[in-house]
């Protein structure tokens, strides 16, 4: 269960630039892992635990098979474009491509997992809101309670490592327009932790809900992950969208100054990368229900 509020600014202001582990932790293990952290914000009962992990198994499989062709695809497209020098519109094509994919992603997910939480007992809704309560107090310690200058600071910081990650060392321009862009993201921490409180209370409450039927609960629960601005304050939702606008921009800036020692790193890394997404193997029906 993820806290949308983790997943907005870095995620799509770096969201075609980001690292992503799964074929070192073992994509065929993340069922496993995904169950592991579903336990940590909401735990399940044995009986629950049961139910879960093979419709987690499916849900791999599934993503496994329709797709992760997409994503080594998408990939490599958003390889040839940067090369190239993308526009802000592509570059903005590639951050609507990629939100497709996480919610067609979740929303399988609720089909497959959603009944199966549906009615949490009272300790465990008591479980998920100190999870959250956590989360939160993580949150302001590092992007609230700090200065101005210091969130700057290590905004640019991680900007500048997973853009490297991708690229390899950064000239100064660029980096003059990296450290521009973290200067400029919109982050209001009133609107910031309202929407995030508002959104955490939500999935709590349907959680809890035992009146729902399973199509209804699935479609609900498929929402808050889906649209999560259903329960953004308004200056938090324009937030947003600036923030989406700023970051097309800078990213559309840093692949017109591309040198071509950078254009053959990046040609390199999404290509490795690519081939071990290809590479993946789809576990067999056989192993399949062997394992649920």
């Amino acid at each position: 269960m993820a806290d949308w509020r983790r997943l907005l600014l870095l995620f799509l202001t770096t969201v075609l630039l980001a690292a992503c582990s799964m074929v070192q932790v073992g994509y065929n293990q993340l069922d496993r892992l995904i169950a592991w952290r579903l336990d940590d914000y909401l735990p399940l009962d044995s009986t629950q635990r049961a139910a879960v992990q093979p419709a987690l198994t499916r849900w791999v499989d599934w993503h496994c098979s329709s797709q992760l062709p997409g994503y080594a695809g998408w990939l490599r497209q958003v390889d040839a474009d940067l090369r190239a020098g993308a526009d802000v519109a592509r570059i903005d094509a590639h951050i609507d491509t990629v939100l497709g994919f996480a919610r067609t992603a979740a929303s399988e997910a609720a089909r497959e997992i959603g009944p199966l939480v549906a009615g949490a007992k009272p300790e465990q809704i008591a479980a998920l809101k100190r999870r959250f309560e956590r989360n939160t107090r993580e949150y302001v310690k590092d992007w609230v309670e700090p200065s101005a200058e210091d969130i700057v600071r290590e905004r640019s910081t991680r900007l500048r490592e997973r853009i490297e990650n991708w690229i390899g060392r950064l000239t100064p321009a660029q980096r003059d327009i990296v450290d521009r862009w973290a200067r400029e993201v919109r982050s209001r921490s009133d609107d910031s932790l309202e929407s995030r409180r508002r959104w955490q209370a939500a999935m709590a409450d349907l959680l809890a809900r035992t009146d729902l039927a399973p199509d209804a609960f699935r479609r609900e629960l498929e929402a808050m992950f889906v649209a999560p601005e259903r329960h953004w304050t308004a200056g938090y939702a324009q937030a947003f969208r600036d923030n989406r606008a700023r970051a097309a921009q800078a990213l559309s800036e840093l692949s017109a100054s591309l040198t071509d020692t950078q254009r053959r790193h990046l040609q390199r890394e999404v290509s490795s990368f690519a081939a071990e997404l290809d590479g993946i193997t789809c576990r067999t029906p056989t192993t399949q229900q062997a394992r649920s």
